[in-house]
C-alpha cells in the first residue's frame, strides 16, 4: 500500500503553507473567497490551531481562532488526508470526523474549492470564463453525440474540452439484451445490508433498490466486460493510462433510477465521484456507463457540467444556477455515456410515473488508486447505512450535526 507522509500540523502552517500561497497558490484562492469570513483549523484534544482569511486580496495565516467564524476540529491524521486530498470535507462529514466547535458547515463548503487551490494549486472552476471550443476554434456543440468509429482525435478532444462524452450504439440489441437478463437476475437476489447494493425508500415506506455493487463477482457476463476491447478503446480516448477496476470503487456497479423514491441515495444530487475524497490518487480517472434502457426526458438522464473537471467547483451554488453548460444526455439502449470522475454531474429522479433508467458502469482510473485502495474497498464505505440500508444523504447528516 502505498502511503502519504502524515503531515506536521505546525511545520506546514509555518513554513509550507506560506511558500504555497506565495508561488500563487494564494491568489487562486483569494479570488474565489472574495470577503468571505475567516475559518480556522484545530487539532483535536489541543489548543493548537491557525486561521485563514483574505485581507487585500490575499490569503493570511495566522495562528489562533479568535477571528475566525467557523473552527473546523480534525485529528492530526483526518487533517493530513485533507490536506492529501485523501479525504474531502464531505467524507469527513460521513465518517463523522470533522466537528463544528464554532459555525456552520455551508461556511466550510464555501472555502473548501479555496482550500484545495491553497494546498494543491487546483484552480476553482469558473464557469463565466470557460473557454468550451471544438478543433476548429469553435463553440462546441455540448449536445453533440459521436460513434465509438468516428475520428478519435475528434472524441479525446470532446471529452477532454467537455469532460463528458456521448457515443451511439455501442453494444448491440441482443448484448444489451442478455446484459440486462443478468442486472435482473442479480436485482432478484438483492437484499437490503448485503454489502453488494444500495436501497432507498418510497413515500409509501417501502424499501427499493437504487444500486447494485461488484455485479462482475456474480456475473460472467458482467464480468467479461474486464476485456471488453470496445471499453479498453474508450478508456484510451481520456488521453491518460488508466486500469479497469473490478475488485475494488465497488466493481462493475448498476445504477437504477425509480420513481418516487424519497429517502437515501436515489436520486443523486450534483456531485463529482472524488467528492468524498481520494481526488489525488484516483483521479483522472472515467467512468463508462453502458444504457441499458432508453433514457428520454423524463427518465433521469444523466445530466452533467460542461468543462467543470479542469477545476474544484462550488456544488451546491452551480446546482441553483442552470444555465446554457447543464447538459441532460439523452441515450438509448447500448449507448455509452463517458465521463471524468471529477465532472460534476447528477442523477436527478425520473419525472414521470414508471420512469427511470439502468445503466451499467464501469470504470477505469489512475494506476495510482491501486496502491492505495485495498481489493473490497472503495471511497463510498464512508456512507452510513442505516439498519434497513438505506443510504444517508448529506442533508440528512447536516440536519443530525447543525443546530
Amino acid at each position: 500500500m502505498r502511503a502519504f507522509e502524515p503531515l506536521d500540523f505546525d511545520a506546514f502552517h509555518r513554513a509550507t503553507l506560506p511558500r504555497l500561497l506565495e508561488s500563487g497558490n494564494g491568489e487562486l484562492a483569494a479570488a474565489d473567497l472574495g470577503d468571505t469570513p475567516p475559518i480556522a483549523f484545530r487539532i483535536s484534544g489541543t489548543s493548537i490551531s491557525y486561521s485563514y482569511a483574505v485581507e487585500r486580496g490575499r490569503v493570511v495565516v495566522r495562528e489562533g481562532d479568535t477571528t475566525a467564524a467557523t473552527i473546523v476540529e480534525l485529528d492530526r491524521d483526518d487533517w493530513s488526508d485533507l490536506v492529501h486530498e485523501l479525504r474531502s470535507i464531505f467524507g469527513l462529514l460521513y465518517a463523522g470526523a470533522l466537528h463544528l466547535p464554532r459555525g456552520r458547515f455551508e461556511h466550510v463548503e464555501r472555502w473548501y474549492p479555496a482550500l484545495r487551490a491553497m494546498f494543491s494549486g487546483r484552480p476553482v472552476y469558473d464557469e463565466s470564463s470557460a473557454e468550451l471550443l471544438d478543433r476548429n476554434g469553435r463553440r462546441l456543440d455540448l449536445y453533440r453525440s459521436f460513434r465509438l468509429h468516428d475520428d478519435p482525435e475528434e472524441l479525446t478532444h470532446f471529452l477532454r474540452t467537455a469532460g463528458y462524452l456521448h457515443l451511439r450504439q455501442v453494444f448491440s440489441a441482443t448484448e444489451i439484451e442478455a446484459l440486462s437478463a443478468e442486472v435482473e437476475r442479480l436485482r432478484a437476489l438483492a437484499r437490503p445490508g448485503d454489502g453488494r447494493s444500495w436501497w432507498a425508500k418510497t413515500g409509501s415506506g417501502e424499501t427499493v433498490l437504487c444500486r447494485l455493487t461488484y455485479a462482475n463477482e456474480r456475473s460472467l457476463r458482467v464480468g467479461a466486460l474486464d476485456d471488453e476491447p470496445r471499453l479498453q478503446r474508450i478508456a484510451e480516448l481520456s488521453g491518460e493510462r488508466l486500469r479497469c477496476s473490478s475488485d475494488r470503487m465497488e466493481g462493475h456497479s448498476v445504477v437504477i433510477k425509480l420513481a418516487g423514491a424519497v429517502e437515501g441515495l436515489a436520486d443523486l444530487p450534483w456531485h463529482t465521484d472524488c467528492g468524498l475524497g481520494g481526488h489525488s490518487v484516483m483521479c483522472p480517472a472515467i467512468q463508462i456507463g453502458i444504457q441499458l434502457d432508453a433514457a428520454g426526458p423524463d427518465d433521469a438522464p444523466l445530466r452533467v457540467r460542461a468543462g467543470s473537471w479542469r477545476g474544484s467547483c462550488h456544488v451546491r451554488a452551480l446546482s441553483e444556477r442552470g444555465g446554457e453548460l447543464e447538459v441532460a444526455l439523452e441515450t438509448q439502449p447500448g449507448d455509452c455515456t463517458v465521463h471524468f470522475a471529477d465532472l460534476l454531474h447528477a442523477a436527478p429522479p425520473p419525472a414521470r410515473a414508471g420512469g427511470g433508467r439502468r445503466t451499467l458502469y464501469v470504470s477505469y482510473y489512475s494506476p495510482t488508486l491501486f496502491e492505495v485502495v485495498a481489493p473490497g474497498h472503495a471511497y463510498n464505505d464512508v456512507l452510513r447505512r442505516r439498519d434497513d440500508g438505506v443510504t444517508a444523504s448529506v442533508d440528512d447528516l447536516l440536519t443530525s450535526t447543525e443546530p
